[in-house]
């Protein structure tokens, strides 16, 4: 999004200069990405992937990069950019919704102060599963994450990186130290087209996705139990995974037909019944 390109006509206008970010076809961005990722510290800004700790922090901030005050998600210069180009486009993306079961419990049973604990290192362990598969971290969710997977972050093969980063979180989650507090944790994955750019007004601005894509994923996130992975039969043959052991159809509200979704345990990372 350089300035030279900037529309007299911000908003709709900005709809092609957004797909051409998103779908990584504007060099810009991922080459700013790439120069960010070189050093290893999470969290990160969710556009251009500044990190927000470790020996990156004192850079980014010297950098205009450093955590927004109005979006902490996002850095500085990524949020005044989203504030000058307002607007989006429909892509296709996938999108993963991963939240700990049975957390009201766990809450009950132990302190706020060890329950904290147990979200933050539950945070830990997910982001690094999904960083390491070219997921972007959208929201986290009190005991839950939002993740996008779009092709500037994840390329054409998103919706393979989505299902490998819900293995990965499953594979993740089973440390120790969460399985002693009781925590198991459930995630769905779709693939599909989407609306991804700026929601909300003035300094509330967010980067994120809205639509079917990801009501769908959020509803397989809910109904996924505890080590378990759901993925839509379309995220599934998106990802090249071939022909699923066993598929379930799970009612969605809003939809006439049930929906195809294939079970991965985390055990065994295979799809069973």
């Amino acid at each position: 999004m350089t300035d030279e390109a900037r529309p007299s006509d911000p908003g709709g206008a900005n709809t092609e200069i957004w797909r051409q970010v998103l779908m990584g076809t504007d060099p810009g961005l991922p080459a700013l990405r790439r120069r960010w990722e070189r050093i290893p510290s999470s969290p990160r800004c969710k556009m251009c992937a500044a990190p927000f700790r470790g020996p990156g922090r004192l850079l980014t901030r010297f950098a205009m990069h450093g955590p927004s005050s109005s979006n902490p998600l996002l850095c500085n210069l990524c949020f005044g950019k989203i504030r000058a180009y307002p607007g989006g486009a429909e892509i296709d993306i996938s999108v993963l919704f991963a939240d700990i079961r049975g957390s009201t419990g766990i809450a009950e049973r132990t302190s706020a102060g060890e329950f904290r604990k147990l979200v933050q290192h539950f945070y830990h362990r997910a982001a690094k599963a999904i960083d390491d598969n070219g997921g972007v971290i959208d929201k986290f969710l009190g005991d839950g994450i939002m993740v996008l997977f779009i092709p500037v972050v994840a390329g054409e093969g998103h919706a393979r990186h989505a299902v490998e980063a819900g293995e990965a979180l499953l594979a993740a989650v089973s440390d120790p130290k969460l399985v002693a507090g009781g925590v198991r944790v459930g995630v769905g994955v779709h693939t599909g087209e989407a609306f991804v750019g700026t929601i909300g007004t003035d300094d509330k601005l967010d980067f994120s996705a809205l639509g079917d894509t990801v009501n769908v994923a959020a509803r397989l996130g809910s109904d996924a139990g505890p080590g378990e992975l759901l993925v839509s039969g379309t995220a599934w043959r998106a990802a090249g995974r071939g022909e699923p052991a066993y598929r379930r159809e799970l009612t969605v509200k809003g939809r006439e037909a049930p929906l195809e979704v294939v079970v991965v345990r985390a055990a065994s990372a295979a799809a069973v019944a």
